[in-house]
């Protein structure tokens, strides 16, 4: 490479390729994502078996369905299923309780 007298590089018109920036590729707008409180809700909803679950799915549920309104976000099949798995483990839980409870 050679240098002129006040010892930079040589500017001109085109500077060697080395230097040379590419053009970023376009970023394209995929709109509104999924709501993270319906994946919440509906992974809730599925490990309802152990009890504690099934109360924060509800409460997921409801604060994904405020933002799903608001924001217009994907997510609200997945709230929907998230609330019947939980419901199907309440009716689960109820079945095995009356179960066990001595006949009177």
């Amino acid at each position: 490479m050679s240098v002129n007298s006040s010892g930079e590089p040589p500017q001109g018109p085109n500077p060697p390729a080395y230097l040379q920036l590419s053009q970023a590729p376009p970023q394209q707008y995929t709109g509104p994502g999924r709501n993270g409180w319906a994946v919440a809700c509906f992974i809730c909803g599925l490990v309802g078996i152990l009890g504690f679950p099934i109360l924060l799915c509800w409460i997921f549920g409801f604060m994904a369905r405020f933002q799903i309104m608001r924001t217009g976000q994907k997510g609200r099949l997945l709230v929907h299923l998230g609330f019947m798995a939980s419901g199907i483990w309440i009716l689960i839980i109820i079945a095995k309780a009356a179960q066990l409870t001595p006949n009177l």
